[in-house]
């Protein structure tokens, strides 16, 4: 009988506590993103170095309301981001010039807890903020040199192996991250089942896990960087439960 009583009040706390208010929304979103790498490539007096891609992101959202205008929002999103640069020319060496390319692909969870309110006739104010966890599925570069017109070296390398990119000490050890969090905070907009929704994320943990790029050696060589992110998003909710 206790068992049964303490059963009945759990069950009765819960659906009183997650109770919801509210409609639930499921939809589809589409958007821009900028993740933008910070590091230090030397001693701590190195100037920091900034190293952004930009890129599309696609995804699917929902979000449910718990109680008095606060709830969650869940998103898995497919980010695809990239920087093309220009041949540069070699000092000294007009003809021999180089060309760096960069292409990442991130899987994206993010949650995010947000309080929605009306502010005219189907029409809302979301502010949102939360961890988001992002797991690299592809981080390459695309290395290429070339003497006027002749190409003379073309390689792809990835972080995520151990290579000249993935491993450049040479230690056997990967020094890149694929997952990392971050924690956004944001602002968003809802007209009817159109919604508009932008913010900010910092990284909160390291991006190099590999000794080497995390404490100084003898010759002052350290790596130490994060991952932030600048996001904007369209979407639509698709469906609406109340």
């Amino acid at each position: 009988m206790k068992k049964t009583t303490l059963s009945l009040i759990l069950l009765v706390f819960a659906h009183v506590l997650f109770a919801q208010e509210g409609t639930t929304n499921i939809g589809f979103n589409i958007g821009f993103a900028e993740p933008t790498e910070y590091y230090r490539a030397g001693n701590a007096d190195t100037k920091l170095t900034r190293d952004a891609t930009n890129g599309i992101r696609l995804g699917f959202i929902y979000e449910t309301g718990i109680i008095k205008g606060f709830g969650v929002s869940m998103s898995l999103n497919y980010t695809f981001s990239t920087n093309v640069e220009a041949w540069t020319p070699t000092p000294g060496m007009v003809a021999l010039q180089t060309k760096e390319d960069h292409f990442v692909h991130t899987l994206e969870l993010p949650v995010d807890w947000q309080y929605k309110f009306l502010i005219a006739k189907n029409t809302y104010l979301a502010l949102y903020t939360g961890p988001t966890l992002q797991i690299g599925l592809s981080n390459i570069y695309h290395n290429r040199t070339k003497l006027n017109n002749d190409i003379l070296a073309d390689n792809r390398y990835s972080r995520y192996a151990l290579n000249i990119k993935g491993d450049e000490d040479a230690d056997n050890i990967r020094d890149y991250n694929r997952v990392n969090v971050t924690w956004g905070i944001g602002l968003g907009f809802q007209y009817k089942q159109y919604f508009l929704r932008g913010g900010y994320d910092f990284g909160i943990m390291p991006l190099y896990h590999d000794r080497f790029y995390n404490i100084s050696t003898d010759d002052g060589w350290n790596r130490n960087g994060r991952l932030d992110q600048w996001q904007i998003k369209l979407g639509i909710y698709l469906w609406q439960l109340d």
